[in-house]
């Protein structure tokens, strides 16, 4: 009996030691960037936005932190031509989580390029737009110039036909006849 008390108790000792040195392992020693672990990599995220705008994949994200709410942003980003939407996209997708820094520099970085790019289209309406109505004015000055040019043919028809220039025509001199 006290051969079995004794290996009872070398089992819980032995338990006991293996379980204190597996806790010390997990003490918490410091703070630590757990954020930026749990989230893709930057250029994870880069390349599976090039993916999803190339050919529609957005499988590069699955397994980390928030990769539904970028899958859905890059899905909507990509899909739409309108800087418009895509702006209000980033804004909704920048207060959607708690981003890592680099994240929040990327979204920045991509805000600036699309406004640019809104710019550089709304400057091609307008120059659009001022094109048309210079084709406009030139097409109707080209239709009064050939109005006028009408009205001068007819104008030296009647002249020609009329009865004083043909006594004129016959004699280039004007003298009576």
């Amino acid at each position: 009996m006290r051969n079995l008390i004794t290996i009872l108790m070398m089992f819980t000792l032995s338990a006991c030691q293996a379980i204190s040195s597996s806790v010390d392992h997990a003490i918490f020693v410091g703070p630590s960037n757990s954020k930026q672990s749990e989230f893709a990599p930057l250029t994870t995220l880069v390349s599976a936005h090039q993916n999803a705008c190339d050919n529609g994949s957005t499988k590069q994200l699955v397994g980390y932190r928030a990769y539904q709410q970028l899958n859905d942003f890059l899905k909507a980003f990509c899909s739409t031509r309108s800087t418009t939407t895509q702006l209000r996209l980033i804004a909704q997708l920048h207060q959607q989580n708690d981003w890592p820094q680099n994240y929040l520099s990327y979204f920045a970085m991509l805000h600036q390029h699309i406004t640019t790019l809104r710019w550089y289209k709304l400057e091609n309406i307008a120059l659009k737009k001022q094109l048309t109505e210079q084709q406009s004015a030139l097409k109707s000055a080209e239709q009064t110039l050939s109005n006028l040019k009408q009205k001068l043919a007819q104008i030296e028809q009647q002249r020609l036909l009329s009865p004083s220039h043909a006594e004129t025509d016959s004699n280039p001199l004007g003298e009576p006849q």
